[in-house]
């Protein structure tokens, strides 16, 4: 499983949709991040009350993390193209997310409502 910003968020703001992804992180499963992931979250945390590095920590820890590599570039592309067609505010940041889940053959953990069409994508 990859958690996506949305997930990792909500989870670090202790909401109702954040119980939810604690069970993937309090269980022994393996887990993925991408560097994208890092980037928002740290943005994120540094906008709203300031635990960027402590998140980052425990993302890297917790999580293996998912290079960016030409074929998940090219992948993204790809997705991203496909999606901004019919959802003209789909980022090239969950493209990125979506391709590095799919170069692993694992699905993406997200509440962000840009993935609901995607079967690689498991909704809180």
């Amino acid at each position: 499983m990859l958690l996506d910003s949305f997930a990792w968020m909500e989870y670090f703001m202790g909401t109702q949709e954040g119980e939810k992804v604690r069970r993937f992180v309090d269980d022994d499963i393996q887990l993925y991040t991408s560097p994208i992931v890092i980037a928002e979250i740290y943005f994120k945390s540094l906008r709203t009350d300031g635990n960027a590095e402590e998140r980052k920590d425990f993302i890297i820890k917790r999580c293996a993390l998912i290079v960016l590599d030409e074929i998940i570039a090219v992948e993204a592309a790809k997705i991203h193209a496909e999606k901004k067609i019919k959802t003209p505010d789909f980022g090239l940041a969950d493209a990125l997310i979506l391709a590095s889940a799919r170069n692993r053959k694992i699905k993406v953990v997200t509440g962000d409502p840009h993935f609901k069409d995607f079967k690689d994508a498991v909704m809180m």
